[in-house]
């Protein structure tokens, strides 16, 4: 399986909320990181906590319209994120408003083919005014 089948179908995992079958898919050793928020996550267990995370706070979220690049160790993902929110999302009430937004991941992956460690990037005040949780700047122009 090419890396970038593997992403693809945790992609897959996650929209079909199967978390648990991605422990097929993952390595011994592991390190993601959640550059907005600035954590890192150092087990497959923190990660699928931090996906539920996700679920809890838009319990309709997927990840659609992904393209993704193939490489030696790596692969990268850009998608759209999707979802209402209709939980909790950082201590904060649900807003009832959507979230549609890009996101870009790489995974990296041992010599067999599990993936060891990732990142991912998305632009956290997007989110938050997307959610009412903060008002847009406004843009002065000259």
């Amino acid at each position: 399986m090419r890396n970038q089948d593997t992403h693809r179908k945790l992609h897959e995992l996650f929209n079909e909320r199967q978390l648990d079958e991605m422990d097929h898919h993952v390595g011994v050793e592991f390190a993601y990181i959640d550059h907005p928020r600035r954590g890192t996550m150092h087990t497959l267990a923190q990660f699928k906590e931090w996906l539920g995370e996700w679920i809890g706070a838009f319990s309709d979220a997927r990840a659609i319209g992904a393209s993704y690049v193939d490489g030696p160790g790596f692969s990268v993902a850009y998608f759209h994120g999707r979802g209402t929110n209709d939980g909790r999302l950082g201590g904060r009430a649900p807003t009832g408003r959507q979230m549609d937004m890009a996101f870009c991941e790489t995974l990296r992956y041992d010599e067999h083919g599990r993936i060891i460690g990732g990142e991912i990037y998305y632009d956290q005040l997007t989110l938050l005014t997307q959610l009412g949780l903060l008002e847009q700047a406004a843009v002065r122009r000259a």
